[in-house]
């Protein structure tokens, strides 16, 4: 009977809590499901609800992911074919897409979503150096775009620096790369490299760039804009190593606290947190947390949001104890701690979040000789 048949809203409200291999698979039900799962307002939707997923490399190459919730249990890893990595890495993620970077010096690069086994190889840039920033989405146009830095010319203002440009390009723009903002002037780009960054206010930031190298500058680039800016650093955190007397800067990194820019770190098991409590004031910065933390977390070499769990809660990496930690920077207590068991999988410092939606740029033939699947 006709009242039995259920609605598109209600078949909509079904297939949106669905993995993504799953919505893709309901489209083969019928000519209405195929058409309410193939909509614009609907990928848009099914994307917003997906998990955030860790991103795991094996010494093999291969890439895993892992929701939060089961990142213990090796056998509830999504080993979903990813690109095998194979004379490359990962060095972006952004909107369900990955980009990966061949070796060795980043002439060619790939745009890779795993959800859909779409990809594009991006136009090679004629520069000797380069060095992916960050892929992101520009608000007012919706286009992917990407971030790099790359060096002007072949010649040498000192020996090991040259002088260099951010640069943005479009996905699936054939011209040219756009130069943001004027020449950096003796940059070091063999060894320095711009580092994973964080998102805030529609922003990028990052702690460790070859523009802010040796500086105790914080670089920042709006993704509206397209502007770069450099924001002080809050006072070093300093630790009196047991070993020795010698004084130590501890790796720090950038989150999110209370809706906040803040650089973390962690020493000798012990939280150090400072907050830029007005982002528009450079001299705002404040000492909000020193805690020690109950975990055997003893030091951090990675740090992000975990914003599925909660919104002050973030997830810390010890390479050294092969042990990952969620903590609640609000409750100040340890929510959660895992080991990984796999001595050979490491995070790739990238989450994910899977998405169907559809890009232009995806229907730009893949030369055969940038990637393997």
């Amino acid at each position: 009977m006709a009242s039995d048949r259920l609605s598109d809203d209600m078949v909509s409200e079904i297939l949106v809590r669905l993995p993504a291999a799953d919505a893709v698979c309901s489209r083969a039900v019928c000519r209405a499901w195929r058409r309410i799962a193939g909509s614009a307002a609907f990928l848009g939707a099914h994307a917003r609800r997906q998990p955030l997923e860790l991103i795991l490399r094996d010494d093999g190459g291969w890439l895993h992911t892992a929701t939060l919730a089961a990142l213990g249990d090796t056998w509830r890893w999504k080993r979903r074919h990813l690109p095998r990595l194979q004379g490359c890495q990962l060095v972006g993620a952004c909107g369900g897409l990955l980009l990966l970077e061949m070796y060795p010096y980043g002439h060619d690069h790939v745009v890779f979503n795993p959800a859909t086994r779409q990809c594009v190889s991006l136009p090679r840039t004629p520069s000797l150096l380069v060095r992916i920033c960050g892929l992101y989405i520009h608000g007012p146009s919706g286009e992917h775009r990407l971030l790099y830095l790359a060096d002007d010319d072949r010649s040498s203002v000192q020996p090991g620096r040259r002088t260099a440009s951010h640069r943005v390009l479009s996905l699936g723009d054939t011209g040219e790369a756009r130069w943001i903002g004027p020449p950096v002037a003796a940059i070091e780009m063999w060894t320095q490299m711009p580092e994973a960054y964080l998102q805030h206010r529609g922003k990028l930031h990052w702690l460790h760039h070859p523009e802010v190298h040796d500086t105790d500058a914080i670089l920042a680039f709006d993704t509206v804009s397209e502007t770069i800016r450099r924001i002080p650093r809050p006072p070093p955190v300093r630790s009196q190593s047991r070993s020795d007397d010698l004084l130590y800067e501890p790796p720090c990194f950038l989150v999110e606290a209370h809706g906040n820019l803040a650089v973390m770190a962690v020493v000798e098991g012990c939280m150090y947190l400072c907050v830029m409590e007005d982002y528009n004031s450079d001299s705002s910065w404040r000492r909000h947390l020193q805690v020690s933390m109950s975990s055997p977390l003893r030091s951090a070499c990675w740090a992000v949001n975990a914003s599925d769990v909660g919104k002050d809660v973030i997830l810390l990496e010890d390479g050294c104890a092969e042990l990952v930690v969620l903590y609640d920077l609000a409750e100040r207590k340890v929510l959660k701690q895992v080991e990984l068991k796999r001595s050979d999988t490491r995070l790739a410092y990238f989450v994910l979040r899977d998405s169907l939606e559809r890009h232009g740029f995806f229907d730009v033939p893949l030369s055969p000789t940038s990637f393997q699947g």
